[in-house]
């Protein structure tokens, strides 16, 4: 009797299937490096962008802020690493703080929220409760690592943020548009200038620590009209360093430095209300100062960063009348990719569930600045590039992170290549030239914005 070939033998074909399966549903499969401006994605995206509302003349303003630190007890935000996931104290309050700016038909709401970051699903409920559309609302976080968790929903942010409770996700954002529509009630005529200073001994590059970061800090200001010599009304300040000081040990409830920064500048300079929006914080560590404890090493960083702006914010020069400009950009992203290696990455199959096919981009111009939201941690290589870009355009650019959606660390093409880290393959979620991308799209808008 014939033999059986070999490929019909049971032997064989099991072990064989089971690598076919294992390959299909897990990979490795190559990756496509092809550049995003030989994308469809990137075409489709770039079309859509035309001029965005704008409207010149005196600005009015109002504000708003709302305690929302959880109670004790409450799981914290940001530690994967940290167990448990309770918090044990209280070192510092959280705030959503609300900013509406309006000039003509122009208005918009900048928030900054004492958050790891602001996803889609809690953003759409605070645009829902609030009776607002997208781009109504500029959202930025301070991106600590000791505020509430517990409201996000994806297993990814599970792991990150504690046990998803939508009951409080639904009060969470409850409390921030309830901060949201406070701040459009009374809007008071204001100036607005803006102070910056050069602090590069606050962060370290955290991808690759010979390399630069973004090391602008910034204070968008705001004082009233009818009294040019109080001090400021509000200020808006953003630094690219990660609010992680107080560390994955400390199971405080914490604004980490943000927070201490908030405090000392109101001390200090007299501002009445202070917000904090997370800069390019995808390649930047905070610099820790000495201290007893962690925590007080947090609140160190934020005075010390606070007292670097004391000068500037008091020679600062103010503008009667400006422009308001706001542009939000629905943006369709490449298809998801987890990396393996730069060339390799994970099945499409079992990793399409990771991410999103659409984000967005928000670019909102406020006189002398240019407030740009990514939806990451945008990285500080990308924001130099940015910047560059627009250097003598007549306006700073302020990029912030955090934008109401999340698409995990945006850094650069060469980053992703060159250093295989946390930040370039576990949290990368859509290979090398997404934060390219993002960042060409924003500059096309910020020039639209400043025709």
């Amino acid at each position: 009797m014939a033999r059986k070939p070999w490929y019909r033998k049971k032997r064989y074909v099991i072990p064989i299937l089971l690598v076919v399966l294992a390959v299909v549903a897990i990979g490795p499969w190559p990756a496509d490096n092809t550049p995003y401006a030989e994308a469809g994605y990137f075409a489709e995206t770039a079309a859509r962008i035309v001029p965005p509302s704008s409207a010149s003349g005196q600005l009015r303003a109002g504000y708003a802020e709302i305690d929302i630190t959880p109670p004790i007890g409450h799981q914290l935000a940001g530690f994967n690493s940290r167990d448990p996931f309770e918090s044990d104290s209280l070192l510092s309050r959280c705030f959503v703080r609300a900013l509406t700016l309006s000039v003509g038909e122009v208005e918009v709401t900048i928030l900054a929220v004492d958050l790891l970051l602001v996803n889609d699903p809690v953003a759409r409920a605070v645009l829902e409760k609030s009776g607002l559309k997208a781009g109504d609302v500029f959202f930025t976080a301070t991106h600590t690592h000791g505020g509430p968790g517990q409201w996000g929903g994806h297993p990814i942010e599970e792991i990150i943020i504690g046990d998803f409770d939508a009951a409080y996700a639904d009060r969470l954002a409850a409390d921030i548009a309830a901060a949201v529509t406070a701040s459009r009630k009374e809007l008071v005529p204001v100036e607005v200038g803006l102070a910056t200073a050069d602090a590069p001994d606050g962060q370290v590059n955290r991808i690759d620590p010979g390399r630069d970061t973004f090391n602008q800090l910034s204070a968008l200001l705001f004082r009233r009209a009818d009294a040019p010599d109080a001090p400021p009304l509000a200020a808006l300040v953003s630094y690219g360093a990660h609010a992680t000081v107080s560390g994955h040990r400390s199971n405080a409830i914490s604004a980490d430095y943000p927070g201490g920064l908030v405090d000392r500048l109101r001390e200090t300079t007299g501002t009445e209300h202070v917000m904090f929006a997370a800069g390019t914080v995808g390649d930047a560590s905070p610099q820790r100062p000495e201290a007893a404890t962690p925590e007080e090493s947090a609140v160190k960083l934020g005075e010390r960063l606070a007292d670097e702006l004391v000068e500037p914010i008091a020679s600062a020069g103010f503008q009667p009348n400006v422009t308001l400009a706001n542009d939000y950009l629905a943006v369709n992203l490449p298809e998801v990719r987890v990396p393996v290696t730069a060339d390799l990455r994970l099945s499409p199959v079992s990793t399409r569930w990771i991410g999103p096919e659409r984000s967005h981009l928000h670019v909102l111009r406020v006189g002398p600045a240019l407030l740009i939201g990514f939806p990451g941690d945008y990285a500080g290589q990308l924001g130099i590039r940015l910047a560059g870009e627009l250097a003598g355009s007549g306006v700073t650019a302020i990029p912030t992170s955090f934008n109401g959606d999340y698409l995990g660390y945006l850094v650069s093409n060469r980053d992703f290549y060159d250093a295989p880290k946390y930040e370039t393959r576990v949290m990368n979620f859509y290979g090398p030239w997404l934060g390219p991308y993002l960042n060409d799209l924003a500059g096309r808008m910020a020039r639209e914005t400043l025709q």
